[in-house]
């Protein structure tokens, strides 16, 4: 998938944030994007190159809540801990693995990291066994299937 693919199924997405954070105060896309030496200087702290992809979603929607998943920010925000260098320092010092999003049972999501890069793919790291699982072939892929789609969406597919 590009990103002209993903941007068009992500468009009703982001009308929708726009009507719930004027109606409600909140947004359902946060947006906190960084820019290409933001990333760059973050790949340089943590050793690993990034995949294009992600850094490309990451400079045009950004990190927090993206629908249904909440992304790790490249930027840290002011009284939050919740950054992605932060959490790989603390999670996965040894940089095998780029956590770019928590599943919410002390899992992560993200990409498998060999000889200081990022693969394409995105995977489930689970934090109490051994046996990671590959859910897209890529990051956009990944927001796509899991950010734009509930789970409810996706257990409906799943039957069809």
């Amino acid at each position: 998938m590009d990103l002209a693919e993903f941007e068009a199924l992500a468009e009703p997405l982001r009308q929708k944030s726009a009507e719930t954070r004027s109606t409600y105060g909140f947004a359902l896309i946060e947006g906190q994007t960084a820019s290409a030496d933001e990333i760059a200087n973050l790949e340089l702290d943590m050793a690993v190159t990034f995949p294009a992809k992600y850094k490309t979603f990451m400079m045009r929607f950004g990190g927090g809540t993206f629908g249904y998943v909440e992304l790790f920010p490249i930027v840290a925000t002011p009284g939050t801990y919740d950054d992605l260098a932060t959490i790989n320092d603390s999670e996965f010092p040894d940089r095998s693995f780029l956590a770019v999003a928590p599943v919410g049972t002390g899992d992560y999501w993200g990409f498998p990291v060999i000889d200081g890069r990022c693969l394409d793919e995105v995977w489930c790291h689970y934090h109490d066994v051994d046996d990671d699982d590959l859910v897209a072939a890529d990051f956009l892929e990944f927001i796509a299937e899991y950010g734009l789609k509930s789970c409810a969406d996706r257990a409906l597919e799943r039957r069809k």
